[in-house]
């Protein structure tokens, strides 16, 4: 009897567990989508509030006149050294004789929250703007790849730490017991989320995650089951965030798209376990040769 109470929790673990990565994966893709926005309204009406002497010694370089002009104007968190979190504790250290310790280190992370809810965000590194402008230029003519978008891969904003901490947890509760399918279906929900949102922090994630997949892929196989699980996991953000724009579009409440995009994600996730890609693509290919090898018989006859 004590066996059977053991094999059936363990059991009824496993199936929690399981349902959990599910919803994990499908949660993945919410911060890419629409809803990054609704997020980021709530962060910012939690620390709403008139601008604090710490707000105004991370923007001090912009609020200099004589700086100003060359900051770049509201894209300037990434040039004044005042907005990583780095150059927030040397700005804000000491502006306040008034205020312990305790209170300065809220005061600064109260204020960078209320950067971080705001559509520029805060940077992960400071640049110079001339070389950041060039960079930009480069990538622009040569690859088509956006200003715009180039200045978000150096920003994170709220959703995008939301993002990135989803994908952090999904890979250390998938690092040992993921095959090789399953963690290469990880690294391309993680990747795809990282790529449509242009989030630095993600991506990172992903760059591990991935880097764990080739490391469980020891032979052709296995290469070919982790080709088969980044298609899957591209279906799976897909279809959550394709879920979550009609939703959008129909008028639906944040509540609403939220519900319809995880239970997209869910039955994309459950769907996509019936198609093999590498048993399609073999038949594929075996077909194809069948064919060739009729269509040669044919001419030679003739």
């Amino acid at each position: 009897m004590a066996w059977r109470v053991r094999v059936g929790g363990r059991a009824a673990i496993d199936g929690t567990k399981e349902r959990a990565g599910r919803v994990l994966l499908a949660a993945q893709a919410l911060a890419a989508s629409d809803l990054s926005g609704d997020l980021n309204r709530l962060v910012a009406a939690a620390v709403k509030g008139a601008p604090t002497v710490y707000d105004k010694a991370m923007d001090a370089s912009y609020l200099d006149p004589a700086l100003r002009s060359g900051l770049g104007g509201s894209y300037h968190r990434l040039f004044d050294g005042g907005h990583t979190i780095a150059g927030a504790v040397r700005a804000a250290k000491g502006v306040s004789a008034d205020d312990t310790l305790a209170q300065e280190a809220l005061g600064t992370i109260k204020a960078l929250l209320r950067d971080a809810s705001t559509p520029r965000g805060l940077p992960l590194a400071t640049w110079d703007k001339s070389t950041f402008d060039s960079v930009a230029a480069a990538l622009e003519s040569k690859f088509r790849i956006p200003k715009a978008w180039f200045y978000e891969l150096n920003t994170y904003d709220a959703a995008d730490l939301l993002g990135g901490a989803i994908g952090v947890v999904s890979v250390i509760y998938r690092w040992n017991r993921a095959d090789t399918e399953e963690f290469a279906r990880l690294a391309s929900v993680i990747g795809t989320s990282a790529a449509v949102s242009a989030n630095p922090l993600l991506m990172v994630v992903s760059v591990v995650a991935m880097a764990q997949a080739f490391n469980k892929a020891s032979n052709a196989d296995e290469f070919a089951e982790m080709i088969d699980g980044g298609f899957k996991g591209a279906a799976t953000s897909g279809a959550c965030l394709a879920a979550i724009a009609v939703a959008g579009s129909a008028g639906a409440s944040a509540g609403v798209a939220l519900l319809v995009g995880v239970t997209a994600g869910i039955l994309a996730y459950k769907a996509s376990d019936k198609v093999n890609l590498v048993a399609v693509a073999r038949f594929a290919k075996e077909l194809a040769s069948v064919i060739l090898a009729n269509a040669k018989e044919v001419t030679r006859r003739a």
